[in-house]
């Protein structure tokens, strides 16, 4: 099995509305999602072999936030350009060429790309992917480069007012 948990970077900051997309932060609510989700990972026992994640700031701190929950050796990230840069196809690319050795990978980035990777992956086609949400994808493979050969199944979909509204 192979799972790819797709995450949208957290809420950022528009306290600055001139300052330059990829240096935007995250903003105080942002950071609270962190931690939820985070907190449900570790709960869940959910661990990435691989995290992959977009340069801009606002998925830098996300991933480094959403890590430290699940004790993920930050500097082991993977900030790649595609992320942010490479749209749909690229992104799908980079996941298709993973080491094999890989069972779990984390991608952190933006919309409408994530969206379009859940639906190209499996079908479903989401009405709305929230910020700091995760949807998270399995395939029956023993290769990462038969995922675009093989649909992918949800497993898990997670946003953080889900989470909110847990007993």
């Amino acid at each position: 099995m192979k799972y790819l948990t797709l995450i949208r970077h957290a809420k950022s900051s528009w306290e600055q509305p001139d300052i330059d997309d990829m240096v935007r932060p995250l903003n105080p609510r942002g950071k609270e999602s962190t931690i939820l989700l985070g907190n449900w990972f570790r709960v869940q026992k959910i661990k990435p072999d691989a995290i992959i994640c977009s340069p801009a700031t606002r998925s830098l701190h996300t991933a480094i936030n959403i890590a430290s929950w699940i004790n993920f050796n930050k500097s082991r990230m993977d900030i790649d350009q595609t992320v942010y840069f490479g749209g749909t196809k690229a992104m799908a690319e980079k996941v298709a060429e993973l080491d094999n050795s890989i069972q779990e990978v984390f991608m952190v980035g933006h919309e409408p790309y994530l969206s379009e990777l859940v639906n190209k992956f499996t079908g479903d086609e989401l009405e709305k992917f929230p910020t700091c949400a995760a949807y998270r994808i399995c395939w029956e493979v023993e290769s990462w480069d038969q995922i675009n050969q093989v649909q992918g199944s949800k497993h898990t979909f997670m946003t953080p007012k889900m989470l909110l509204n847990k007993d």
